[in-house]
């Protein structure tokens, strides 16, 4: 749109738009994937580190479901 007038693209144009919705669109499992491993390293707290002292149980399972996501990298 220029000057609110929509206006036809060029082919180099497009292709460039293309490229980018490609290069986004490639990059979401990779998104994803980090969010996951956010999400599961935040619930790794304090107080789980010290339950963890006398049964590492759950934080073993987590350490799984972080290696996992990473794997997808």
């Amino acid at each position: 749109m220029v000057n609110g007038v929509n206006t036809p693209m060029t082919e180099e144009e497009e292709a460039f738009q293309d490229a980018q919705e490609k290069k986004w669109e490639d990059g979401k499992a990779v998104r994803n994937a980090m969010a996951e491993i956010r999400k599961l390293e935040s619930q790794i707290t304090n107080r789980r580190l010290r339950e963890a002292y006398k049964d590492s149980t759950w934080l073993d399972a987590q350490e799984a479901l972080i290696k996992t996501q990473r794997d997808k990298l």
